[in-house]
């Protein structure tokens, strides 16, 4: 932790950046642990969550129809934008809305997918990504989203404490200062994954992930445990998507491809599903990795698909599998001694 600490110092602006990548990648990777490691729903649709927050983040923090009162932005005489538009928040005041738009979107998208398992629930997750994808490109939805055009100028975090000293106002607006923010957030995400694996809902995330049918015989309340799992996960993707909005102070319907959500379902896979520390080796070795080494990007697609196939077939459980619990753990040692 230390050493997480002190790296912007010695590091660089670039590999910095990279530290910001692969700090949102591990923060969506925890969330879709939760989906997909702990209950067992396989969600190809998980950019969309983060797309949401940015997208929040940026509606709220800038001059919009939301924030001008139904009034275009560009209708309005730059001088009067203050006064028009009131209802602009900081990022502070922002950023739990777009926490709760992304976990409620991850209710409206578990409610019909109820029934659905395995294949037939990538696919649906897979459309419900693509739709928010369309319809942040849709030119219907220009004069709120953008279109291809996004919202720009977004503003970055900011510290205030010139009641203590006036010189004490900061801006989180680079890679060393988001820096902090991100790592904060995974922390935080981090913690509640943790704790949340420890308790009742999650002990009837595994059991759901091992076996629904048997889950809800019994008393398992499907139903609430999926629906959980979504709006957890989906919020932690917002919690990235709008300090991603702030890092790069504007956001693109591009920035929200499938590829995303194949690149955390990926790193969750071949670190081991589960598994906390499978998220963090995960998201370096495919995020991080290929981006120190730019020159060979070309081959980037082709790595993974070796990566996958050595992974599965040589540590089928990941590369840092979750450890046994006690009663699993003397299961498997009966098993072993040739117990039926």
């Amino acid at each position: 932790l230390l050493m997480m600490i002190v790296a912007p110092s010695f590091v660089g602006q670039y590999i910095t950046s990279i530290l910001d990548l692969v700090g949102l990648y591990i923060i969506m990777g925890i969330g879709l642990n939760i989906v997909v490691g702990y209950a067992g729903l396989l969600d190809l649709g998980y950019v969309a969550f983060f797309a949401l927050g940015a997208y929040t983040i940026g509606l709220l923090t800038t001059p919009s129809l939301l924030t001008c009162g139904g009034v275009l932005p560009g209708d309005i005489v730059r001088a009067d934008i203050p006064a028009v538009c009131t209802g602009v928040m900081t990022f502070w005041q922002a950023w739990p809305f777009a926490i709760l738009v992304a976990a409620l979107a991850g209710v409206l998208l578990g409610i019909p997918v109820l029934r659905l398992r395995g294949d037939y629930l990538a696919i649906v997750t897979l459309g419900f990504g693509e739709i928010i994808r369309l319809i942040a490109l849709s030119n219907e939805f220009k004069p709120l989203l953008g279109a291809a055009q996004g919202i720009s100028n977004i503003p970055g975090p900011v510290i205030d404490l010139t009641a203590l000293n006036t010189a004490w106002k900061f801006e989180l607006g680079n890679a060393f200062n988001i820096y902090y923010l991100i790592l904060a957030s995974v922390l935080i995400t981090a913690f509640i994954a943790i704790r949340l694996a420890g308790t009742r809902l999650g002990r009837a995330w595994r059991s759901m992930r091992a076996d629904e049918d048997v889950a809800q015989a019994m008393g398992i309340n499907l139903v609430r445990t999926k629906l959980l799992a979504f709006a957890i996960g989906a919020a932690f993707a917002g919690m990235g998507g709008a300090i991603f909005g702030a890092w790069l102070k504007g956001i693109f319907p591009n920035s929200f491809t499938l590829a995303v959500s194949i690149n955390v379902l990926s790193l969750i896979i071949i670190g081991g599903l589960g598994s906390i520390p499978c998220v963090v080796l995960g998201a370096l070795m495919l995020i991080g990795l290929p981006e120190v080494l730019r020159e060979l990007q070309d081959y980037r697609l082709l790595a993974f698909g070796i990566l996958l196939v050595v992974t599965m077939l040589v540590k089928p459980q990941g590369l840092i599998p979750p450890p046994l619990r006690r009663l699993s753990q003397t299961a498997e040692e009966y098993r072993a001694r040739g117990g039926a």
